[in-house]
């Protein structure tokens, strides 16, 4: 589907520039009256056929090559055992967690307390904890943690491109980067775009990563050349979009940034996702994911784990706006590159860091 935006005096004249452009077959997708006064049109027009029928060549071995795909990135994943890609982890989960840390629910409160999981949350989580009724705390814990948040990662291969969106400094672009590169790792191609054509520095910064991974970030500076670029894209290629970091609470900016995920849904099924850094304040970072959550989001990406060593804020932020935890990334480094959140993970990390800090502090005492 091919979108394009037309500015006129008033509604008809801008109907009439779009049959014009488009045909009598385009649709006009939204309308709003700008800050000069001026009507703004967004219409579409379909461009290619359906789906079914484009791929119906390929449905027979598809459903193969996803799963060639699948077993790669498992291969890969088991250099990193502490996190497992989500299959693993369902497998692991399946079997009885023995941590060799028996329950003690004060034990799991103070692990929250550490990563500075809001009261309310934390008392929850405790409370389902213990009425799961394991001896294990690590178990105990997993299930809790299960019970309470949904856990979707980003598949190798995603079906429809995938909108990365955030606030500044989140690591939006880098977190594009290794999410290309555990598709080229697997051995497809991919399209990679970016919207933040403005921002000093931001397009270095996207060629840079493009050229270390051998691909062009294609830049598209408005949502014409956004819908152009995904209209002209391979299909079965996995497609991910950078975007311009905004402040959800700036209305203009915030609006401008709906106007481009809104298009680019109805262009090509884009979802937008939130990427958060997990060194912002739980209290922000819970207000930030529930203005996202407007855009459309229902999944998030954690970063800087390395920086805020807690993952209270994430927790907080994914509960109050109901978002499904993805992906964390625990460096900067694209060589790293991202882990599957799973309960088992989360659990892992709340847990082992606190019993770090635990046994740090008593041979201090020493």
């Amino acid at each position: 589907m091919r979108l394009r935006t037309f500015i006129a005096a008033d509604m008809a004249e801008a109907i009439d520039q779009v049959r014009r452009e488009l045909g009598q077959d385009a649709i006009i997708v939204s309308n709003y009256v700008n800050d000069a006064g001026r009507m703004e049109v967004t219409a579409a027009v379909e461009t290619r056929m359906p789906a079914e029928a484009a791929q119906a060549g390929q449905a027979a071995t598809l459903p193969d090559i996803e799963a060639s795909l699948e077993q790669m990135l498992r291969d890969r994943l088991r250099e990193t055992p502490k996190f497992a890609s989500v299959e693993q982890q369902r497998t692991t989960s399946a079997a009885p967690i023995h941590s060799g840390i028996p329950f003690d629910e004060t034990l799991i409160a103070s692990a929250l307390d550490a990563h500075a999981v809001p009261a309310p949350l934390r008392d929850a989580l405790v409370a389902a904890a213990k009425a799961l009724g394991s001896d294990d705390a690590l178990a105990a814990l997993a299930n809790a943690l299960d019970t309470r948040f949904a856990f979707e990662p980003v598949p190798t291969r995603p079906k429809a491109p995938i909108m990365l969106v955030g606030l500044p400094g989140s690591g939006k672009t880098v977190t594009m980067a290794k999410l290309a590169a555990n598709a080229l790792i697997s051995g497809t191609s991919v399209d990679l775009i970016t919207t933040d054509t403005a921002r000093a520095g931001a397009a270095a910064q996207s060629d840079a990563y493009g050229k270390l991974l051998d691909l062009t970030v294609r830049p598209a500076a408005d949502l014409d050349t956004l819908s152009m670029l995904l209209d002209d894209r391979v299909d079965s290629a996995p497609c991910f979009i950078d975007t311009t970091s905004v402040n959800p609470f700036d209305r203009g900016d915030f609006a401008a940034l709906k106007r481009i995920a809104e298009g680019a849904r109805i262009a090509a099924n884009v979802e937008p996702m939130l990427v958060l850094s997990a060194a912002v304040d739980a209290l922000v970072s819970s207000e930030v994911a529930d203005e996202f959550a407007k855009l459309g989001v229902t999944r998030l990406i954690a970063t800087q784990l390395d920086i805020s060593r807690r993952l209270g804020s994430v927790l907080a932020a994914a509960d109050s706006a109901g978002l499904a935890l993805a992906q964390l990334s625990v460096t900067p480094y694209l060589a790293r590159g991202l882990a599957s959140m799973s309960p088992l993970v989360c659990a892992r990390l709340i847990l082992d860091s606190h019993e770090t800090r635990s046994e740090t502090q008593s041979l201090a005492a020493v």
